[in-house]
């Protein structure tokens, strides 16, 4: 079973859109639609600045379908890794560990941000509830 991650879309102009993984994907991940073959999705790299929404459902392997969440606005459990606060921008992971894993992390620098954390996570990777901007 999935990881429920779409917690309240709050009349936001969401999308659930099908797109083709390009690699096996999971749900709350950061993708983007570079690196791989042109119109499928790969979890999003370190400092990626090309995200274009995340993961709704875990996909097995590469060639499956897979639906990405996107909009402004959408209250998410969000796939994250290293200590993370309330209140905190979320980039994409810049740490060894979230390299190319679609991780997001406290912003540290100026890389884009995707989203806003509403929870906390103290350490190692976990989900944590988040508005997507």
């Amino acid at each position: 079973m999935a990881t429920e991650i779409l917690l309240n879309d709050g009349g936001a102009p969401a999308r659930i859109l099908p797109f083709t993984a390009g690699e096996a994907t999971t749900a709350g991940h950061l993708v983007c639609a570079s690196g791989g073959t042109a119109g499928e999705v790969m979890m999003a790299l370190s400092g990626s600045s090309d995200g274009i929404g995340f993961m709704f459902v875990d996909t097995a392997a590469s060639g499956n379908m897979g639906s990405v969440i996107t909009g402004k606005g959408v209250i998410l459990n969000l796939a994250c890794t290293g200590a993370v606060a309330a209140g905190d921008s979320l980039t994409a992971g810049a740490t060894a560990a979230a390299l190319g894993t679609g991780y997001l992390q406290a912003q540290a620098g100026t890389d884009t941000v995707y989203a806003v954390a509403l929870g906390a996570l103290a350490s190692g990777t976990g989900y944590v509830k988040a508005i997507t901007l």
